[in-house]
């Protein structure tokens, strides 16, 4: 049995202009702006349902330029029921044929977070080929089943979000929350503006953690080596620091919502649970280590410029 998706809009990129992203979206969707902007409102709406991988990608490429995020969903197969009939000889007199087409273009828009469905026109013509009429037996039909839910067998984003920020999750979240309303990234963070790559390692954030050390260093042999007054990079280290403090919340937006989509879509929910939470959170020996490690540095240079 072929592996089918849904694909998922989860609104838009933290770093995208939500103006812009609406606009490109209606455009793709051949809807208004208004009812894009609905759309990326919510959490996570489904725009196509049950495609098959390649199509699923396209989908996804597609919503994906226009700065928006997408995630594809793994729709749980129902396994196959297993019928000892012998098949007929001639096609069933009524019966349904299996040539089946879809209009050309034609998406049907399920929100999941309470939004009314709407019927949106995508770019991309999506046709399911035809088959030939099959001759079907004739037997007697199985007791109704109940279709499992949906959200039984999916991890809501949301929720994926909480799980991998962990601690402090509430304060991110106003934090993120007040930046989308006043539609601007800045937003301040005391953590970040005072020891800003220890902060980011401590989120588990190692590479900004890295390119702040590797500045500073950078900064002190040039000092040493061709006699760049000290106020100058003193100067420079209060700016970085003033933009970790103004930018280290939608950075680190950033990193939850990339490592999240990222989880979401290769792991099974249960197993995504775990897999968040481990790769998520914070840790405390990261932030230690990096400090540790910058004055380290620092102490080496020192040592070798007395020498």
């Amino acid at each position: 049995m072929q592996e089918k998706y849904n694909v998922v809009l989860s609104g838009r990129h933290p770093t995208a202009n939500s103006h812009e992203v609406a606009q490109k979206l209606a455009t793709l969707f051949k809807c208004t702006p208004e009812q894009a902007g609905r759309l990326l409102s919510q959490p996570s709406c489904v725009v196509k349902k049950d495609v098959k991988a390649d199509v699923a990608d396209k989908y996804k490429r597609a919503i994906e330029s226009t700065g928006a995020q997408c995630i594809l969903e793994l729709v749980p197969q129902e396994a196959p029921l297993d019928f000892d009939v012998v098949p007929a000889i001639a096609a069933v007199p009524g019966s349904i044929p299996t040539s089946l087409s879809a209009s050309a273009g034609e998406v049907e828009v399920q929100v999941v977070s309470g939004v009314a469905a709407d019927t949106i026109q995508a770019p991309a013509a999506v046709s399911i080929p035809a088959s030939a009429p099959v001759a079907l037996p004739t037997v007697t039909p199985a007791p109704a089943m109940q279709p499992r839910s949906a959200a039984a067998t999916s991890l809501p984003r949301q929720e994926a979000i909480k799980i991998f920020v962990g601690k402090n999750h509430g304060y991110f979240e106003r934090k993120w929350k007040e930046a989308a309303q006043r539609k601007q990234q800045l937003s301040w963070n005391w953590a970040a503006f005072l020891v800003g790559f220890g902060w980011m390692g401590y989120r588990k954030m190692y590479l900004y953690s890295w390119i702040f050390i590797g500045v500073v260093v950078a900064e002190l042999i040039a000092e040493l080596a061709i006699g760049v007054p000290s106020s100058i990079t003193s100067s420079i280290n209060l700016g970085i620091a003033i933009g970790f403090g103004l930018k280290g919340n939608a950075w680190y937006q950033q990193h939850v919502n990339q490592r999240v989509d990222q989880i979401l879509a290769s792991h099974a929910p249960e197993q995504a649970r775990i897999e968040l939470a481990r790769q998520g959170g914070s840790n405390i020996g990261a932030a230690v280590g990096f400090v540790a490690a910058l004055l380290v540095l620092l102490g080496m240079i020192g040592v070798i410029a007395e020498g």
